[in-house]
């Protein structure tokens, strides 16, 4: 939760602490809640994972959409189907019409274009255990030949730049036998949207710069490119903030000075050692005092 109410009483402090820390028993109550609460054509068929055991990259997503994967078990169990997206929030997997469906119920104001029925089939999602991937490999008694097989598990071994998705890709082996390379699919094509810019303009040089003595960006166009009111919204102070918020120190007095002299030199002097002739005056000095005493209190 972004509002803080531990200010308003220790109650509210506690019940904010059980809301942002839940218990074990509290997490699966509240999760049971939001499962009922979701109409059930957008229910996740899979439970809901912690954002920090979220699939995040290929590696842990292992088949991406466009791949071709066999079920394992159900009531589809041994059909091949295609990977058609992700389930971010379940780490599951929606295949396509041969992957397992169920018919459920949908309003009327949800419906889709095209839709005449309020009960169509919503697919199921699968989790990475319940599928394997499915690739053709050539044969190596046959050269030349391909056939289609299961693989059990894959491995990732170094990376190399793939062009169908712009960005470096690890290389995807079935495990044992790291030369067994299966590729990645080629992403849908996705048309570029009005405002793209074509790749060639966009790496065309249109600015030189001529001097290093000044600017390059008119003094104007500041508020063009960057916002002035940024730092306040970043969150972070900046050693110049701290120099404007931190209070200059008082001045010392020449009074306070002296004394600070005074105890350093204190404190840095030769503490003296009593010897045995300074004990037995100090010892005698007392003796007379005691004496002293007795005999004011005897008269």
């Amino acid at each position: 939760m972004s509002l803080n109410y531990q200010h308003i009483s220790v109650a509210g402090r506690r019940i904010l602490q059980q809301v942002n820390n839940p218990s074990k028993a509290m997490s699966k109550h509240l999760e049971k809640q939001l499962v009922n609460s979701i109409p059930e054509f957008m229910r996740p068929h899979l439970k809901k994972v912690p954002e920090d055991c979220q699939f995040k990259s290929e590696r842990d997503w292992k088949f991406l959409p466009g791949d071709r994967v066999v079920i394992l078990a159900g009531e589809c169990a041994g059909n091949i189907a295609y990977v058609k997206r992700h389930d971010q929030i379940t780490n599951g997997y929606v295949l396509d019409e041969n992957g397992p469906s169920v018919e459920v119920a949908v309003p009327k104001q949800f419906w889709q274009e095209g839709q005449t029925s309020h009960v169509v089939a919503v697919p199921k999602t699968l989790s990475q255990k319940e599928i394997r991937l499915v690739a053709d490999i050539e044969d190596a008694e046959m050269p030349g030949v391909f056939k289609t097989v299961a693989i059990d598990n894959i491995m990732f071994k170094g990376t190399y730049y793939d062009d169908n998705y712009k960005k470096k890709m690890p290389y995807r082996c079935v495990y044992g036998d790291p030369d067994l390379i299966i590729p990645w699919p080629k992403p849908e094509f996705q048309e570029d949207g009005p405002l793209a810019t074509a790749p060639s303009v966009a790496r065309e040089q249109t600015f030189w710069v001529d001097t290093i003595a000044r600017n390059p960006i008119p003094s104007d166009a500041f508020l063009t490119i960057r916002n002035p009111h940024s730092k306040y919204k970043r969150g972070k102070i900046t050693a110049q903030d701290l120099r404007k918020l931190v209070a200059p120190e008082m001045p010392i007095s020449e009074t306070k000075k002296a004394f600070v002299r005074e105890q350093v030199f204190l404190a840095k002097r030769d503490m003296p050692t009593l010897t045995q002739e300074d004990k037995f005056i100090i010892a005698k000095r007392v003796e007379e005092f005691l004496k002293q005493k007795d005999q004011n209190t005897t008269n």
